[in-house]
């Protein structure tokens, strides 16, 4: 009589156990991506002020560093797209990686001999054409990982380690960049920004040797949707009759303005608000930001609105973190509404500029935004089958947004002397991702119907 062993585990067991850790070991891979470029954006959120402060550019000048950012990620991601449908995710991801290598680097010309304003924009782009390869490769790459119901949790989980990133940045900028007191007329030096993109620039060449000896699994985005669990297939009409997707590319759009114009200028809004002046042009500091400034060890107001910064980060992280688990309570389009309505309250605090107090809720906006960029891009790419690809390419340049809401921002600032005026730009962004959010269901349905 034969005896069956039971206690190894048969062969389909093994190869789906094997699959699973190849799954996830590439999922781990992809997302320390995520941390490069968050590091990337954050780094933007103090260079603004630094611009302003060392080169005597106005809040409108300053908001170009976004537009060069973002203009980037418009210009190069359907290119990006196309390049990595002809040679896959990880050539994709290597190539980016190598692009953003140059432009750190390129700080190095830009500080050392040009020390222009112009310089630094142009490095800003190089860099971040790279960081849109690498973005249309990551993000819809982490959609596909895995079943697609769990696609906006798997991606703000991805996005969780951006998150990290954004915490690191802001202290950084603090103590290297506003750390040091400037004697009047001395001459500017920007050796201290210089260490972080150098350093940036031999981390990414090492995560490129890395990215080289490893193989990520193909993922066949159309098999993987006509095969999912749920028995629904890809949706066959063009992206440009689905519905879903077309709203998601205008909230991307919107949502990423706001994102972006909350960032470029919070250090801005956190100084004057905290620090105000009477008619006789007295100062007057909001005891809350003294103290933290004292508890920081502060070197000057600039580095502790900076700190400041480091908070919203910290909630920014704990959002993303928690906004995979939250979903699975709750569907990601009713949770993605509930943080635009709790935004929208928040912007308004802000924009009725309460001395020394609005300062203090507007941390909060970064704990509601923090799952918006990861839900509105998975829940576009749904059911989009072989089209994925091409999808993202279009989401990715939805982060245009981003290019176009600082400057304008930066404009309103300086035209109604006030900081408070330019958050109406937000307060669009998150009304219309709040509206997303409601309608998805109805606009999916809309888009299965679609021939």
């Amino acid at each position: 009589m034969k005896s069956t062993d039971t206690s190894s585990p048969q062969p389909a067991q093994r190869d789906s156990n094997t699959a699973s850790y190849r799954l996830l070991l590439a999922f781990l891979m992809v997302a320390s991506l995520f941390f490069i470029w968050g590091f990337c954006h954050a780094m933007l959120d103090v260079l603004n002020k630094h611009f302003q402060d060392v080169l005597q550019v106005s809040k409108t000048q300053s908001g170009f560093i976004q537009t060069s950012v973002f203009g980037a990620y418009f210009i190069m991601a359907l290119p990006a797209a196309l390049l990595i449908r002809r040679i896959g995710y990880q050539r994709g991801i290597l190539l980016g990686l190598l692009v953003v290598a140059a432009g750190a680097f390129l700080f190095i010309p830009a500080g050392m001999v040009f020390k222009t304003f112009w310089a630094f924009l142009l490095a800003l782009f190089v860099l971040s054409s790279g960081l849109a390869c690498i973005e249309t490769a990551a993000n819809p790459y982490v959609t596909v990982l895995g079943p697609k119901d769990g696609a906006a949790g798997r991606l703000s989980v991805a996005q969780a380690f951006n998150s990290l990133a954004y915490i690191i940045a802001p202290t950084i900028g603090g103590v290297l960049i506003f750390g040091q007191h400037k004697e009047a007329g001395a001459a500017v030096d920007f050796r201290p920004l210089l260490l972080p993109y150098i350093v940036l620039g031999c981390v990414v060449i090492l995560v490129f040797v890395v990215f080289s000896l490893i193989k990520l699994p193909r993922i066949d985005e159309q098999k993987s949707d006509e095969s999912a669990a749920d028995g629904t297939s890809a949706h066959r009409a063009p992206l440009i009759r689905q519905p879903h997707f077309v709203w998601g590319i205008v909230t991307q759009f919107l949502y990423i303005a706001a994102q972006v114009g909350v960032n470029a200028f919070a250090v801005n809004y956190i100084l004057e608000n905290a620090i105000t002046k009477d008619a006789s042009g007295a100062s007057s500091i909001a005891p809350l930001f003294a103290w933290y400034g004292s508890v920081t060890g502060a070197a000057t107001p600039a580095a502790t609105a900076a700190y400041v910064v480091t908070i919203a980060m910290v909630l920014y992280a704990a959002g993303r973190f928690s906004g995979a688990a939250i979903a699975k309570v709750i569907q990601p389009h009713l949770m993605l509404s509930l943080y635009g309505i709790a935004n929208v309250m928040i912007i308004l605090i802000v924009m009725a500029n309460i001395s020394q107090v609005s300062w203090i809720v507007l941390p909060l906006c970064w704990l509601f935004m923090s799952i918006m960029f990861p839900f509105i891009f998975a829940m576009s790419l749904r059911n989009l089958g072989g089209k994925t690809k091409l999808a993202a390419s279009f989401l990715i340049m939805s982060i245009v947004g981003g290019a176009i809401a600082p400057p304008l921002m930066g404009w309103l600032a300086d035209t109604y002397h006030s900081m408070a005026i330019c958050f109406i730009l937000p307060l669009i962004g998150f009304i219309a991702t709040t509206i997303y959010g409601f309608a998805y269901p109805r606009l999916l349905a809309k888009s299965a119907r679609a021939e």
